[in-house]
């Protein structure tokens, strides 16, 4: 069974070297994250996608932050109460069962967070019955590459392994994200829901 992040080290996923390696706002705007859409971040850690989402959503959106571990959603929760954000819904989900309405998001975010499915292709069929008709999943996944951080290279899948994912889950023609705005470390794919 793939590792699981340890929530005793989620200091680590808003540090200032993140935030310079991968800038949040960067990719959500490369994913198309726009005013009045409802986004679903899932395995949303403290908030690192969650937060600036909610900023490009505006008032009229919604962000939907989910996570397995209490303690990221409480550190999400107050992270947002902090920077008086209002439109963020911490949710507890389990790994293949998230707790939305069918047809009930525009766009899921997925970030870090693939390579630690045990049922990779169940936690994707579930993605895509939270999604609207048309409705974008953007994944985003460590490089296959030997690096000091991240998780084992064993653990890690390559582009062509998560291209392959999203096909067979139904999100057809993905499309690769550019490389600036996943950083160095990171590919990512979007794909629309059918």
């Amino acid at each position: 069974m793939p590792h699981k992040f340890n929530p005793e080290r989620m200091a680590m996923l808003v540090s200032p070297e993140r935030h310079q390696r991968q800038p949040p706002e960067r990719l959500l705007r490369a994913i198309g994250v726009a005013v009045g859409e409802r986004v679903a971040d899932i395995g949303c850690g403290p908030g690192f996608y969650s937060l600036p989402a909610a900023h490009l959503v505006g008032s009229t959106g919604t962000v939907y932050a989910l996570d397995l571990e209490e303690a990221m959603l409480s550190t999400v929760r107050a992270r947002a109460t902090e920077q008086g954000i209002t439109n963020v819904e911490t949710l507890r989900s389990e790994e293949s069962r998230l707790p939305l309405a069918d047809g009930s998001v525009d766009v899921v975010l997925v970030a870090n967070v693939l390579h630690e499915c045990a049922d990779r292709g169940a936690f994707l069929r579930e993605v895509r019955r939270v999604l609207v008709d048309g409705g974008r999943l953007a994944v985003i996944e460590w490089r296959k590459e030997p690096m000091p951080m991240g998780p084992p290279l064993s653990e890690r899948m390559t582009v062509e392994d998560v291209r392959l994912l999203l096909t067979e889950a139904g999100f057809p023609a993905p499309d690769a994200v550019d490389a600036v705005a996943t950083g160095p470390t990171h590919f990512g794919w979007v794909g629309a829901a059918r």
